[in-house]
């Protein structure tokens, strides 16, 4: 059943979709035919275009949406809330430019959020496959963050997705929007900030396609840059009761990050002690190889030869973790002693 009316009609139900974008041509228009093709059609959609310069503009422009159009780029979180600040529906979806949405998203997600009187956001899921399959890596990136996420199916507070979610307009404007000071992990900060007495549900049921990174030096950059970015937003979160909501660190295990930790402060010592190199290869490798679930889902996914490969760039992505978690913590011990952490 679709939603009837027009913007600010009053319907509880009513929804607006926000579509931050910075030059994603590529996919912002199978991005929004699945916004306007969902069995629960939205009242307004807000594209909020954050200074791009491939055309992602014209794209946005050729559908029955409203275009806002930044002059300087700002970041995901600014892009965000000048979305919700420019529709009025009580409901908000946000959808991220470089995904496409399964056709019944909305609706689910808004008969989920009916469902309790206490459901404030309802948080979907990536599929296992890309929105266009590009290679290896970004195969093996899909596959990684749709099980993770999908673990945290049925967990209250557990992954913070805005590529897919539902929320009530009272219930972020109480948050308070998302912080505009970060360029990443303003997902995640969000999440800290929560109101308590809400639930925030985690569903299958809301699924949405990602084309995400698909060359290799690209995703070690991102990778690393999440990781350096991650101590930060834990200083600005503090000591909140939820703080750790959502963080991307959760889709790793503790006992693999302190065995790839070991791994790499002991390679400086081969040089004087060479038999160290097994050691720090069976460290190394002990996380991805321990992660025996996500590496049966990569095997049931696409095969043997998927999950060999799926194991190494499990090895790479825990050290990557591990380095710029690192980095991190110096830049932010370093803010600190100058006083200009915020």
């Amino acid at each position: 059943m679709a939603a009837t009316g027009v913007p600010g009609d009053g319907s509880r139900d009513a929804v607006a979709v926000v579509v931050p974008n910075f030059n994603k041509v590529k996919t912002l228009r199978a991005c929004l035919e699945s916004v306007f093709g969902q069995s629960w059609r939205p009242v307004e959609v807000v594209v909020v275009d954050d200074a791009s310069t491939d055309g992602s503009v014209g794209v946005a422009r050729e559908f029955p949406c409203r275009v806002v159009v930044q002059g300087v780029n700002r970041g995901p979180a600014a892009a965000r809330n000048v979305g919700v600040a420019s529709c009025s529906a009580p409901l908000v979806f946000f959808v991220d430019s470089d995904t496409a949405l399964a056709p019944d998203a909305i609706e689910n997600a808004v008969r989920i959020l009916r469902g309790g009187v206490d459901v404030g956001m309802v948080q979907g899921i990536y599929e296992p496959f890309p929105l266009f399959d590009d290679g290896p890596v970004e195969a093996y990136r899909v596959a990684f963050e749709h099980h993770w996420r999908r673990r945290s199916v049925g967990r209250p507070r557990s992954a913070t997705l805005f590529a897919a979610s539902l929320i009530r307009r009272s219930v972020f404007e109480e948050a308070g929007g998302f912080d505009e000071r970060l360029r990443t992990g303003e997902d995640t900060e969000f999440g800290t900030r929560f109101p308590d007495r809400y639930r925030l549900v985690v569903t299958d049921r809301v699924t949405t396609r990602h084309d995400d990174v698909d060359r290799f030096l690209p995703f070690v950059r991102e990778q690393f840059g999440f990781a350096t970015d991650t101590p930060m937003v834990m200083l600005r979160t503090g000591r909140r009761r939820t703080a750790g909501t959502g963080m991307r660190v959760n889709a790793f295990s503790p006992t693999g990050l302190a065995l790839c930790g070991l791994a790499l402060a002991g390679l400086p010592l081969l040089p004087w002690a060479p038999w160290l190199l097994p050691v720090c290869a069976v460290l190394a490798t002990a996380p991805a190889v321990t992660s025996r679930e996500f590496l049966r889902f990569t095997h049931r996914l696409r095969g043997a030869g998927f999950a060999a490969y799926a194991t190494g760039m499990h090895t790479l992505l825990y050290a990557l973790a591990v380095l710029g978690t690192g980095v991190g913590a110096l830049r932010v011990a370093y803010a600190l002693a100058r006083g200009t952490a915020r």
